[in-house]
């Protein structure tokens, strides 16, 4: 299905609903989701976080690895999402944000995929009241977006610096999966462990200050869900 996007106002969609219990959408069903480094501390504990390259500014970002494949979300089980925490990038759907102008992050405005499947005008949780404003639901969002723009900002920011003192190194992940065979995930990065547990002086307390630290012990800690991954896959491959 083609999204169609379409700046949010309540003269045009004053009568939309969004049904937020509908998981399973072909926007959802992808392997990898947008992560911020605000999310970190909590995301870490069910997702496996690697670093990737925005394929738009070449920028270094965060991503959930959620699958093997590109249109595999093993998280997504019928329309039941296995995680108690939601990334800020699959919550903010079927929203997007348009952005005009990159360097004006704050001036951005919400746009809506009037082809989504959430989409509804008699079941699911109201844009708009009936004098045309917000409700709690799109304060939500909105409160949402705020977080993703500015979470976007910081995260490059600190990958920036970083690459800046080499602590970032280009990964293949190869992996084995019982019932199914091998996967290959591509175009992946980390953070280089000997690069930094060889940080000395000023670098060392750069990194500190900046906080690079402590993301890159989250994102190494995270690597640990990659095996309940290869368990969900190879369970599904035997269902297969």
């Amino acid at each position: 299905m083609t999204s169609s996007f379409e700046l949010l106002n309540s003269d045009q969609h004053g009568n939309l609903r969004i049904k937020i219990d509908q998981l399973d959408t072909p926007e959802n069903r992808s392997n990898t989701a947008l992560v911020t480094i605000g999310e970190l501390s909590t995301l870490v504990h069910e997702y496996p976080i690697f670093i990737s390259k925005s394929p738009s500014s070449g920028e270094f970002q965060l991503m959930a690895i959620l699958g093997f494949s590109a249109d595999e979300n093993l998280y997504l089980q019928s329309n039941r999402w296995e995680a108690i925490y939601l990334p800020l990038d699959i919550s903010r759907r079927p929203f997007q944000a348009y952005v005009p102008d990159a360097n004006k992050l704050d001036q951005g405005r919400i746009a809506i995929d009037t082809s989504s499947v959430q989409i509804s005008e008699n079941e699911g949780e109201a844009l708009f009241d009936e004098q045309g404003e917000a409700t709690d639901y799109l304060k939500k969002m909105q409160t949402i977006f705020a977080k993703l723009m500015g979470g976007m900002t910081q995260t490059r920011e600190i990958l920036k610096q970083a690459d800046k003192l080499k602590l970032i190194e280009a990964i293949s992940l190869n992996i084995e999966i019982p019932a199914r065979g091998k996967a290959s995930l591509n175009g992946l990065y980390s953070f280089d462990k000997k690069a930094l547990t060889s940080l000395r002086g000023d670098a060392l307390q750069q990194a500190h200050d900046a906080g690079i630290l402590q993301v890159s012990h989250l994102l190494l800690s995270s690597t640990l869900h990659l095996q309940k991954l290869i368990n969900w896959a190879s369970k599904s491959s035997d269902k297969g």
